[in-house]
């Protein structure tokens, strides 16, 4: 399975999910670099990343910075 596919499921299922609290981490070594869950409230997907939070209302754009991030 490739990175994106990779990706674009782990979305889906924290999308599909939402009733439950559910976050899924990256990490380096010990520390955590990316946080990733969806807020059902907002029907957004969070990303934390060094304490900034961004949020998207779509898959897209949400997978798009997911991709450029651990990309780079």
């Amino acid at each position: 399975m490739s990175r994106n596919r990779e990706l674009l499921t782990i979305l889906q299922t924290l999308q599909t999910f939402s009733d439950c609290d559910i976050t899924q981490s990256f990490s380096e070594g010990d520390s955590d670099v990316l946080l990733v869950s969806y807020s059902k409230k907002n029907n957004s997907f969070v990303i934390t990343q060094n304490d900034s939070e961004i949020s998207y209302h779509d898959i897209d754009s949400a997978l798009a910075l997911l991709e450029h991030i651990l990309h780079t």
